[in-house]
């Protein structure tokens, strides 16, 4: 049966047509959708080994309206990896093509569309969770050119692991995702010099960490570079201080992070840490 005689081909409509629709799906974008923060990713040292960048810094946030057209949490990709069997969270959205050119293309003419590896902030909670999600993949055809044209983004993604990049959007929420790595709590030496949160302090070219905090004698580290000495003194480049001896390492307790959601689901019985031998089962 061929298509409907009373409409244009649904290859050459004419431009009204096109932007009557695109006008609507902004519109079902703007009522259904949600208002997320997406970042650009800056490169700064890329491996095209490794296919990675662990000096990526992301110095903008773009506020954008995507429609969720799926979540599937922990039922997502699983695989064997080198730390055991991992199952990762997915999320696929959308976003209007105009509305992405307008926000995020008139302030940076190179990126003409979502990119993998930049980032979308969701700035409410999932599962008891905050989630930062990074591109992987982006599908260019969605909807396969409607009246001849073409008017979302379909971005595929995934729970963004932190790995040393550099936030620096002017957004104070985003900004402190530096802090969501794993920390480190050094005791050091009596002393008059104080460093601040967010120093850089190194030993050489060793070590490199950046301060969280600093109380008493007890300084606090994250984003750790290179083997910590503590015969060697930690210094920022105008105070520098000796250590007594490492504390231990902390995960931060931050709705970005999974230990405390862990360790509450450890507690209500939900995940079993007992140790036990697999083979005395059979």
């Amino acid at each position: 049966m061929a298509t409907n005689p009373y409409f244009s081909s649904n290859f050459n409509a004419p431009l009204a047509e096109q932007d009557l629709v695109e006008s609507l799906i902004i519109e079902s974008h703007k009522i259904y959708g949600w208002d997320f923060l997406y970042l650009p990713r800056t490169l700064v040292n890329y491996d095209s080994f490794l296919g990675e960048d662990t000096k990526s810094i992301f110095s903008n946030a773009y506020e954008l309206e995507f429609y969720v057209k799926s979540y599937q949490g922990y039922s997502g990709n699983q695989f064997i990896a080198q730390l055991g069997y991992q199952i990762t969270e997915e999320l696929t959205v959308t976003c209007a093509r105009k509305r992405f050119t307008e926000e995020v293309t008139t302030n940076h003419p190179e990126i003409k569309r979502p990119m993998e590896g930049d980032l979308i902030y969701i700035p409410i909670q999932v599962d008891e969770r905050q989630r930062v999600f990074e591109i992987s993949f982006v599908n260019q055809t969605e909807l396969f050119s409607q009246l001849g044209d073409r008017y979302t983004w379909e971005i595929r993604c995934r729970v963004f692991d932190f790995n040393g990049e550099t936030f620096n959007t002017g957004n104070s929420t985003i900004d402190q995702f530096e802090t969501n790595y794993l920390s480190t709590e050094i005791e050091l030496v009596n002393g008059t010099g104080l460093f601040v949160t967010g120093d850089t302090i190194v030993q050489g070219s060793t070590f490199e960490a950046v301060v969280v905090n600093l109380v008493g004698n007890t300084l606090t580290v994250t984003n750790t570079k290179g083997s910590l000495d503590t015969s060697l003194a930690l210094t920022n480049g105008t105070v520098t201080r000796s250590i007594v001896n490492i504390i231990n390492e902390v995960a931060n307790d931050s709705s970005m992070n999974d230990n405390s959601y862990i360790k509450t689901a450890e507690d209500n019985g939900l995940i079993d840490y007992s140790e036990n031998n697999p083979f005395t089962d059979f």
